[in-house]
């Protein structure tokens, strides 16, 4: 995405949320890195998460003004976005390096209308047992950026060290202990996005730093993502609070990232799972345009509301 020469889009989008009134949450993000949506409860006459929609593309719509527009009008919550200028005529995000101060303080003023915000950093920003420091650095440029215009959680891939191990490499917690210091100076934080190795999440247990959970990837390769664990509520469970934002889609054995209620995926054992440990964060839908409609996208909201409302849930 070439450089913008301005971000006086913005504007008539926050015009429109507060005369529509479209967002559900209480007119801005969390502060001091609380994520927002945690009182939310099923006895308390408001729904218990809030739904995020992820702006990549959505159906043939690719300016980011116009998919922001229309996650509105379709009634989510909450929103996430990438920290990266995407590929041209694919997908679109936001990328830091290209929005000054004046541009960052006009996003923030957008997504203060949402709930929750979350920015996925970089594909080629990937944790690893030894992470290159280049990495960190951008890592860092992209909480700085979060922090700038007013997000709550960066979700940030990582390959997991050797499970068989009693320890991580020194490398790897030297790492999490950079960033987890770097967050929470910025108030902003890190959800690591696994495949599999949760459990160096949870050894030790860092304050910024937890898990954004895919659920529809840890259905992949025979559910090798959950099934050390059990179910995939059970691997709800073993995060706990150390579970900071989610991922859904679905999954039907050969591709995933498909409309939610059409695949594998067990989402009632999952919902049961985010009410056991009291999640307070939202889910966010991440449909691949070129296999979900935006029709589609709405019936798999629908889908995840009527279920929490027939679990008992909402």
């Amino acid at each position: 995405m070439p450089k913008p020469t301005g971000l006086t889009w913005l504007a008539p989008i926050c015009v429109f949320a507060q005369a529509f009134g479209v967002f559900a949450g209480d007119g801005a993000c969390s502060e001091e890195g609380a994520l927002p949506g945690a009182s939310h409860g099923p006895h308390e006459g408001m729904p218990m998460w809030d739904l995020s929609c992820m702006v990549w593309r959505i159906g043939k719509i690719l300016d980011f003004e116009a998919q922001v527009r229309w996650i509105a009008e379709a009634g989510f919550e909450a929103i996430s976005f990438h920290a990266s200028p995407g590929k041209a005529g694919v997908w679109v995000g936001l990328e830091p390096a290209h929005l000054d101060t004046e541009e960052r303080a006009r996003v923030r003023e957008l997504l203060s209308r949402f709930s929750v915000c979350e920015i996925h950093a970089p594909f080629d920003c990937e944790l690893a047992a030894e992470t290159p420091a280049p990495v960190l650095e951008k890592l860092e440029e992209v909480v700085q950026f979060a922090a700038d215009v007013g997000a709550d959680v960066v979700t940030v891939h990582a390959d997991a060290p050797d499970a068989a191990k009693d320890a991580a490499p020194q490398s790897w917690n030297n790492a999490l202990d950079r960033l987890n210091d770097f967050a929470g100076r910025a108030g902003v934080r890190i959800g690591i996005e696994f495949m599999t190795g949760f459990e160096w999440l949870v050894r030790p247990r860092r304050e910024w730093i937890g898990a954004t959970l895919d659920v529809g990837h840890m259905y992949l390769r025979d559910g090798a993502g959950y099934r050390p664990y059990g179910t995939i509520g059970d691997l709800v469970r073993f995060l706990g609070d150390s579970l900071l934002h989610v991922h859904v889609h679905d999954y039907d054995g050969n591709v995933d990232h498909i409309e939610v209620g059409t695949g594998r995926v067990d989402f009632d054992g999952f919902l049961r799972g985010l009410a056991d440990i009291g999640y307070g964060g939202a889910l966010c839908l991440e449909a691949n345009p070129d296999r979900v409609t935006p029709d589609g996208i709405r019936r798999s909201a629908d889908y995840l509301r009527q279920r929490a409302r027939g679990l008992g849930l909402r």
